[in-house]
């Protein structure tokens, strides 16, 4: 039995050259292998960029979605109406203080669409409760007031459409109840 320090240094001692050729890769190997890699990337990269793609109208569409919400507290907390404005030319919207109730609304944002999307504003069909006879408002609001009470002003928009590029669309609709909004696919199904 040799001493621990013996063999602790004798471990440490360098390969033979034939043993350190069987641990490496050749060239070779590793070329193959590179190929490999580059092919399986090829044939995932179509399905990558769909997702991706689809991924950009998920999180505008829920981005507008929780800026109605927001705005909705806005109004509610702070008393005065609150405007989720629309620029569907421009591919931008955003959330202020309806303009002449205060000089500068400090906690104003707006947002750019991404160049892949575009923006369709809805205009409301329904009658508003202060017009005689049930005549519809000639101008729509560009975009949807929260009232300091938590509704909605009747004259505002009811759909907002958000479309990508590929033509798959996503649009936020005013419920039912009219107190909140929630947002609709192609094919029907919704969510808050």
């Amino acid at each position: 039995m040799g001493s621990p320090i013996l063999e602790m240094i004798s471990s440490m001692a360098p390969l033979p050259d034939a043993e350190r050729a069987r641990l490496g890769f050749t060239l070779i190997e590793l070329i193959l292998i590179m190929a490999l890699l580059a092919i399986a990337a090829s044939l995932a990269a179509p399905q990558m960029a769909s997702f991706f793609r689809g991924r950009s109208l998920e999180q505008e569409s829920r981005r507008l979605l929780s800026l109605t919400h927001y705005a909705q507290s806005r109004a509610v907390t702070e008393g005065y109406p609150m405007m989720l404005w629309i620029e569907p030319n421009i591919g931008r919207y955003g959330l202020e203080i309806q303009p002449g109730f205060v000089d500068n609304d400090d906690r104003a944002v707006a947002y750019d669409l991404d160049a892949s999307l575009t923006l369709e504003a809805v205009a409301s069909t329904a009658f508003t409760p202060y017009e005689d006879e049930g005549v519809k408002r000639e101008t729509a609001q560009t975009g949807i007031l929260f009232l300091p009470d938590g509704l909605v002003d009747s004259s505002s928009l009811s759909r907002v459409i958000l479309r990508h590029s590929d033509q798959t669309t996503v649009a936020l609709e005013q419920m039912k109840n009219g107190l909140a909004f929630e947002l609709t696919r192609e094919g029907g199904a919704s969510s808050r």
